[in-house]
C-alpha cells in the first residue's frame, strides 16, 4: 500500500469520525430540547460536520473504487486499445476537473482566513477552520486521480476493473 493510499485511508476514517459527530450532535439536541433547552450553533457544527465528512471520504471512494463510474459508453468499446485510451481520457478529465476544483476551494478558504470570516451563528467560528476540509479531500482526490493515471498510462489493472470496488 502506498503513502497516499495509506493517507486516503486515513481520510476515510477522518470522514466516519465526522459522520459518527453528526450522530452525536443531534442526539445531543434531541435530549437538550428534552429538558427545554437549546444547544447554540448545533445546526452549524452539523451542516460542517457533514461537509468535512463528504469531501474527506473522497480520496477513500475512490482508492476503493467507489465512485460513480459510467461504463455505458465502455460497453461499447472493443476491448484492448479503445478501453484504454476510454480511460486515459476520462481520467484525465475527472484529474482536470478535481484539479480545477481544489484550486478554487484553496482559494475560498484562503479568501475567509485573509478577511478574517467568522460564521454568523450564535458561536463565532473562523470559517477557514470548517471549510478547510474541502480543499484537503479535494487535494487528496487530485493525488489519488494522479496516481490512477499513471497506471492507466502503464497499462496497470485497475482496482475496480478487478472487481475489488
Amino acid at each position: 500500500m502506498s503513502r497516499l493510499d495509506r493517507i486516503a485511508t486515513v481520510a476515510g476514517a477522518v470522514a466516519a469520525v465526522f459522520l459518527a459527530l453528526i450522530a452525536a450532535i443531534i442526539a445531543v439536541q434531541i435530549v437538550a430540547r428534552l429538558f427545554g433547552r437549546q444547544i447554540p450553533a448545533s445546526d452549524d457544527f452539523a451542516a460542517w460536520s457533514m461537509a468535512a465528512s463528504i469531501f474527506l471520504a473522497l480520496p477513500y471512494a475512490m482508492q476503493r473504487g467507489d465512485h460513480i463510474r459510467v461504463t455505458l459508453v465502455q460497453n461499447f468499446l472493443p476491448k484492448g486499445g479503445a478501453t484504454k485510451a476510454y480511460e486515459i481520457v476520462a481520467t484525465a478529465i475527472g484529474l482536470a476537473l478535481s484539479g480545477w476544483a481544489t484550486w478554487h476551494a484553496a482559494a475560498f478558504v484562503y479568501e475567509s482566513y485573509a478577511y478574517g470570516d467568522v460564521a454568523q451563528g450564535m458561536v463565532a467560528v473562523p470559517l477557514w477552520i470548517p471549510q478547510v476540509a474541502m480543499p484537503i479531500g479535494l487535494a487528496l482526490l487530485t493525488a489519488m486521480l494522479v496516481q490512477r493515471l499513471l497506471k492507466c498510462l502503464r497499462g496497470e489493472a485497475l482496482e475496480e476493473d478487478q472487481g475489488h470496488g
